[in-house]
């Protein structure tokens, strides 16, 4: 019924979960390489009539000793989702954070939660994703209330407060970051004003004009980007 596809890795169906009557499935990414892909694409194939009145919520987890993660969901208006991977860098992986946007799950599996003595390493080949078929009321209920989780903690983490050597007190405005960091923020600075030009010049009209609706779809689409991973302006170069 479902199937899904690590980026660089082939397709693998999913299986039903026993005495679950064709409501619950899984899909282990046994045979993927570990340390080749970013992406996972999730899709209920194309022979599948799923009901209107149901959706299908997907979970996420490392191993088959830890508990289901819930990061989306696909039905009959969203057939497919794309998650992204952050693969772990050092020592055990601990229960990953996520971001919610436009059905982008977010696998986040840094080992910056919390220090551990246990030695060794997830193998990311074990992902296992959790499926479960359920009416619509009652999932899109989950989904809400993640929505609302994430939002939160998102909130929660978004406040700027740092500390730098030789300075009394911390950074918390706009301004003490440019005076305490001037060549970095003027890098910044520099960066996200080459991301608006290199997105609003394929929008040029014959008298080299932008509109500013282009403007305000680059601001959301950057802000939307940012909140995610800011990560990605170290790769924004000149056209």
């Amino acid at each position: 019924m479902f199937a899904a596809i690590a980026s660089g890795n082939p397709l693998q169906l999913s299986t039903e979960v026993p005495n679950s009557n064709g409501l619950q499935h899984t899909i282990v990414l046994s045979s993927t390489k570990p340390k080749s892909y970013s992406h996972i694409t999730l899709f209920i194939l194309p022979n599948v009539t799923f009901p209107d009145n149901f959706i299908a919520t997907v979970y996420f987890k490392l191993t088959p000793t830890e508990d289901f993660q819930l990061f989306g969901y696909l039905g009959n208006e969203k057939p497919s989702a794309i998650f992204k991977v952050k693969l772990p860098t050092s020592g055990i992986s601990q229960p990953w954070g996520s971001s919610y946007g436009d059905g982008l799950g977010e696998i986040d599996m840094d080992d910056s939660v919390a220090d551990t003595n246990i030695p060794g390493t997830h193998n990311i080949s074990e992902l296992i994703i959790g499926i479960s078929i359920e009416p619509r009321d009652q999932g899109m209920l989950k989904i809400q209330e993640w929505k609302v989780q994430q939002q939160s903690a998102k909130t929660n983490n978004s406040s700027l407060v740092l500390s730098r050597p030789g300075m009394a007190g911390t950074i918390g405005t706009v301004g003490q970051l440019a005076s305490a960091y001037p060549k970095l923020t003027q890098e910044l600075a520099a960066k996200i004003v080459q991301h608006a030009y290199n997105y609003l010049s394929g929008f040029l009209d014959n008298a080299g004009n932008v509109s500013i609706k282009r403007f305000d779809t680059w601001w959301d689409k950057f802000k939307a980007r940012l909140a995610n991973d800011g990560s990605f302006l170290d790769e924004v170069t000149s056209n």
